[in-house]
């Protein structure tokens, strides 16, 4: 599960460009502890937030390829070794009829493993987010909010305010939850 922070500074924007701009700006400025909530994935956000790239596809990949390689071993092991049969003079260790099996069970491992994974990973996520129900609506339709967290080492309240300001954003408003919503 995410963090949560009780107090930070919340503004709005209402095109992507805007949202991209201003996630480089905050980050060139030196700030750490930000997000940016968008209602669909914008093209390059990552880059600009300065987020390196996630580490669970390898994981997925290492699950799908162990998947395979115990689906084939099984299969060889009880088709050649332990019971071998003989199916209409075939050979015990043909593997093109195993494919189907593999192909199960590498999905099976990689897509468990993977939820598992990205579960685990996800509650070890280091921004917190802002409060629930201080987030308009609009940030799940049209709108952009970002989002800095008061748990950054440059937080000063007035300063962080005029800085989003500076930076186009709408409805720009300090959020405290223990001591009420400012605006």
């Amino acid at each position: 599960m995410m963090p949560t922070s009780t107090t930070g500074v919340l503004g709005e924007f209402y095109l992507p460009s805007d949202a991209l701009a201003a996630a480089q700006r905050v980050r060139e400025a030196g700030w750490t502890q930000f997000d940016m909530l968008t209602p669909f994935p914008v093209h390059g956000m990552e880059d600009a937030m300065g987020q390196t790239r996630s580490w669970i596809p390898w994981a997925t990949l290492g699950l799908a390829l162990f998947g395979i390689l115990f689906a084939q071993a099984f299969q060889n092991y009880v088709m050649v070794y332990d019971w071998p049969m003989n199916f209409g003079g075939k050979p015990h260790a043909a593997w093109p009829s195993f494919i189907p099996i593999t192909f199960e069970l590498m999905v099976l491992c990689s897509a468990i493993g993977s939820a598992i994974i990205a579960i685990i990973a996800g509650k070890k996520d280091s921004v917190p987010q802002p409060p629930p129900m201080q987030v308009t609506t609009g940030a799940t339709l049209d709108r952009f909010v970002l989002w800095i967290s008061a748990t950054d080492p440059k937080w000063q309240a007035d300063a962080v305010q005029l800085f989003v300001r500076s930076l186009g954003a709408d409805a720009v408003r300090l959020v405290n939850v223990e001591g009420g919503a400012n605006a």
